[in-house]
């Protein structure tokens, strides 16, 4: 979601590519032979022109980034299940997308999905012009403020870091869209376990409201408060 003033209805709760990844719960290989077919089906059920035009451009714009394999890995993994549901593709998250972008670019264009929608999505970071990107660039210092609550966990996750998690979502801040960082912020804070204070919690509802996001993007990790 680049412009902060459009798309409200689409973004009440999570979406793009926050909300795929979202979306591996640990029963999915019931129903899929692999990742790929599981996203078909998960976006087959409920994914609309808007939907899909957003997944395309969060992931338009991880493809194009400076971030490492590594960093992609760390992120794609922050919004997966918390009981280790979610896929994992041994660092080759680069690969991952390859696959991933093409797939859900047949299925948009199946459904009418122009590619001026998605494919040439306007910079944001660090040096966007547009309106929508400058708003974005005006809550930079806000989601990497916001970050620093990374530093109290209640949750080791073995052969995961706490700090490697932050610094990847500091350099998606810097480099690919302080919007989408956010969102990957959100779900690390749930991966391990962050208790956010009531201060941090209701400065990420305004930040949340800025980006133009709905109402239960933030709330779905209230249960974090205290």
């Amino acid at each position: 979601m680049h412009d902060p003033e459009s798309q409200h209805e689409w973004l009440a709760f999570d979406f793009g590519v926050t909300g795929i990844c979202g979306s591996y719960h640990n029963d999915w290989p019931l129903d899929a032979s692999g990742p790929v077919e599981h996203a078909l089906n998960y976006l087959g059920t409920q994914a609309d022109h808007t939907s899909l035009a957003l997944l395309l451009e969060d992931l338009v714009r991880l493809d194009r980034s400076a971030l490492s394999t590594a960093e992609l890995d760390v992120l794609w993994q922050a919004p997966g299940d918390p009981l280790g549901g979610s896929p994992t593709f041994g660092g080759g998250e680069g690969a991952w997308l390859k696959q991933l972008l093409p797939a859900v670019t047949q299925l948009a264009r199946s459904r009418g999905v122009h590619d001026s929608a998605w494919a040439e999505p306007s910079a944001c970071m660090p040096d966007g012009t547009g309106s929508a990107a400058m708003a974005h660039q005006a809550l930079t210092s806000e989601v990497l403020q916001l970050g620093t609550a990374l530093k109290r966990t209640r949750l080791e996750r073995p052969g995961e870091s706490v700090v490697i998690s932050r610094e990847a979502v500091e350099h998606c801040l810097a480099v690919v869209c302080p919007e989408l960082a956010f969102r990957f912020l959100l779900h690390t804070f749930a991966r391990y376990d962050c208790p956010l204070s009531p201060g941090t919690y209701a400065r990420l509802e305004e930040v949340s409201r800025a980006f133009g996001h709905g109402a239960y993007l933030v709330s779905a990790h209230r249960y974090l408060l205290g």
